[in-house]
């Protein structure tokens, strides 16, 4: 499929329609300019061409184009020449395009609920109930209940239903259940955790008006976007290095990458993939609110003193306040 981007005009927000294999939306620029012509259109897709020829895929380029246009708008700078007026923009979450999916299934009009605790520390995530117990047991903050199954059967059914009933014997503990919205809504759960296919696919004004928080997963800069156009409670960003729990095309961001989003993302940010005793501490360094594990604990000897240890460590670990962020690279090869 050969990818087309257009440029658009919508309520004086000039913007740019995509449609790729893996993206069909408008991107919409904030705020309203009442200059917005075609000489504007031809910068920004000019922009769009200079972010490709540094190495991000089309989807991503079109988002740093608008970005930079919003942020060139407010500095009288050509927002085609990269660099014109500092680098105060990349982390300005208040320029940063709105993304309008084309095939969404129902969008929250009204941002989710904050988390109760936005800096939980060590986010196990497991796909047992015994497990469950045990992380409970042990003291975190956060959990994520994620069984990997196409079909919702009985059987899920009842764990999601059982998981539930006992996280709330731990008030201090946020539940997320992954994928299964629909269960999560009648068992009146926490929260709800949400790949970017399923955020396609799932009611989600239905789960923000049953009270349930929302965290959404996301790799690149269009997937961003969307977290922020749809306002969840927090976003997951990776995978931060190689991991073993799923197959990916993301070329793994690291520590930078995730400085940079905890930098640009005005809600709590959790870093996610490959995270173990040994990069822990540079993640907490970075800021984020939580770093989810799972092998390093599930996989363990011992579960609990596993994930004890890890929150220690995650305790002990000062935020590095000083350092300003880089734009974040390319997550998927152009």
């Amino acid at each position: 499929m050969t990818a087309i981007v257009e440029a658009v005009i919508r309520n004086q927000r000039i913007g740019l329609r995509l449609q790729t294999p893996r993206l069909h939306a408008e991107l919409l620029s904030r705020g309203i300019n009442s200059v917005a012509n075609s000489a504007s259109a031809q910068s920004i897709l000019k922009a769009v061409n200079h972010w490709q020829q540094t190495g991000y895929v089309i989807e991503d380029a079109c988002v740093l184009a608008l970005f930079q246009y919003a942020a060139s708008a407010s500095h009288s700078a050509d927002a085609s020449s990269s660099g014109a007026f500092g680098s105060d923009w990349i982390t300005d979450a208040g320029r940063f395009p709105e993304l309008i999916d084309h095939s969404v299934a129902r969008r929250a009009d009204r941002a989710f609920n904050e988390m109760s605790n936005p800096s939980p520390g060590v986010y196990p995530i497991v796909d047992r109930l015994d497990q469950l117990e045990m992380m409970l047991k042990a003291g975190a903050h956060i959990l994520q209940l994620r069984i990997k199954s196409e079909q919702l059967t009985p059987e899920i059914r009842m764990q999601i239903r059982e998981a539930i009933s006992i996280s709330r014997q731990y008030p201090s503990c946020q539940l997320f259940i992954n994928d299964f919205w629909q269960v999560a809504i009648e068992e009146g759960a926490y929260g709800v955790h949400l790949g970017q296919e399923d955020l396609l696919i799932a009611d989600l004004n239905a789960i923000q008006a049953a009270g349930l928080r929302l965290g959404v997963s996301s790799h690149a800069f269009w997937e961003v976007a969307r977290a922020l156009s749809i306002r969840p409670s927090y976003v997951a960003c990776g995978p931060l290095f190689p991991t073993r729990a799923k197959a990916m095309p993301w070329i793994p961001q690291g520590i930078d990458n995730l400085f940079y989003w905890t930098r640009l993302i005005p809600h709590p940010v959790i870093g996610i993939g490959g995270v173990n005793s040994e990069n822990l501490g540079a993640i907490r360094a970075t800021g984020c609110g939580s770093a989810s594990v799972i092998q390093a604990i599930v996989g363990a000897d011992d579960p609990i003193q596993a994930f004890r240890s890890l929150q220690q460590q995650w305790n002990r670990t000062p935020v590095l306040r000083e350092k300003l962020p880089a734009l974040a690279r390319p997550t998927l090869a152009a």
